[in-house]
């Protein structure tokens, strides 16, 4: 018999623990599921999704708490899981389009009995997988979502928003016909600055939420290149990864040191998110003091960083002018380019074909093989992924 540890041990007792108080909570459910009943002939229902938002929850609970059989996958199943509350056969099934109860003709049980004695005992379940959790988590046996599309759009949606703002704020307005001129000169004129004002106001307001909606896409994307890249990762290292700041994961996966211009692109992004995001993330707090104003004996009221209050967003009319919205276009593009070239042009082609990462040594190993011998074993790898995710997303088993 293989040797047990102690975490071994505490693990077992508290299975046992929760077995027991499953069963408690679960009064009435038994694994006995009567024979000749076809599953595919009984009347199915699904639940509010609110209510098992983790339908494998309840297959843990009942398969390997309360011993029920199961079975699957299966044609459009995931699985199927058997037994009967109070006699009464019923079956659990996650299919393609959702989580579904099975029941047989004429039930006395109602389906809310059921539903809520499952949602009772699925706290202890979570309670118990909690610490396996945190165990996969620390050892990098885990996955994140590739959301980098969503992001991606985002930024995209109001970056076309200020552009089009700041393009109308540079033509002028149509003209009113009038049969003064010298009035309709300068209604014309009035018209126009009106008209530029507005459409300023505009540009400002979608190019600080561009500004915004562009680092989180960049934090997003950064996690999921450096599980691409590939490299190993040490214990706990995934957590450590997901909490550092942005530009400690931009130095990860894109060092700076004897690279000038990799060192230029994040010292001008640590610029514009001093000068432009984080003032209007964070109430309009700037970190040099450009938001505070100190009485000054015989000089009035002035800003407490003094002359480096030109380079606050509030120096001039418009806080975000067309060119800064255009200097920040620039700044990101460059860093878009270098983040999707060069050694990490693989990286970045798995990112942008979905693949959900996965942090594990195993998997990461792949990424590194595939990165390593080309654009073909790149284009291989996806190919792969792609079939298996969507056999699993489609259940085509």
């Amino acid at each position: 018999m293989p040797e047990t540890t102690p975490e071994m041990d505490a693990l077992n007792a508290r299975l046992e623990t929760a077995r027991r108080r499953a069963v408690k909570t679960l009064k009435g459910f038994s694994a006995d599921f009567p024979e000749g009943i076809d599953p595919w002939h009984m009347h199915g229902s699904r639940p509010d999704k609110a209510d098992f938002p983790v339908p494998e929850l309840v297959l843990f609970l009942l398969r390997n708490l309360m011993r029920w059989r199961w079975r699957g996958p299966g044609e459009k199943t995931r699985w199927t899981v058997l037994g009967s509350v109070e006699g009464e056969p019923v079956a659990f099934e996650l299919r393609k389009f959702g989580f579904t109860i099975l029941r047989g003709e004429n039930p006395k049980i109602s389906d809310a009995r059921i539903v809520g004695q499952l949602k009772s005992a699925l706290r202890d379940v979570e309670d118990l997988l909690g610490l396996v959790a945190e165990a996969q988590v620390a050892h990098g046996k885990a996955l994140i979502i590739n959301r980098a599309g969503e992001f991606e759009a985002r930024y995209r949606f109001f970056r076309n928003l200020a552009d089009k703002a700041y393009r109308k704020a540079s033509r002028a307005p149509r003209k009113k016909k009038s049969d003064n001129a010298q009035a309709s000169g300068f209604a014309d004129m009035i018209g126009f600055l009106s008209h530029s004002m507005a459409a300023n106001q505009q540009g400002f307001f979608h190019s600080t939420a561009m500004v915004d909606a562009y680092f989180s896409a960049l934090e997003h994307r950064l996690v999921l290149l450096r599980a691409f890249t590939g490299r190993p990762m040490a214990e706990g290292e995934m957590l450590t990864l997901l909490g550092s700041k942005w530009d400690g994961k931009l130095k990860d996966v894109l060092p700076v040191e004897g690279d000038r211009e990799a060192a230029d692109l994040l010292g001008r992004m640590r610029r514009l998110k001093e000068r432009v995001r984080n003032p209007f993330a964070h109430g309009g707090v700037e970190n040099d003091g450009g938001s505070i104003f100190v009485h000054i004996p015989g000089l009035g009221a002035l800003p407490a960083n003094f002359s480096r209050f030109g380079d606050s967003v509030r120096f001039s009319l418009h806080p975000i002018e067309a060119d800064d919205h255009a200097e920040a276009c620039a700044l990101f593009d460059a860093l878009d380019l270098r983040l999707s070239s060069g050694a990490l042009e693989g990286a970045n082609t798995m990112l942008r074909a979905g693949v959900d990462p996965s942090f594990d040594a195993e998997t990461l190993a792949k990424y590194a093989t595939a990165g390593s011998e080309g654009p073909e074993s790149v284009d291989a790898y996806i190919e792969h992924w792609s079939r298996a995710w969507e056999r699993h997303a489609n259940m085509d088993y």
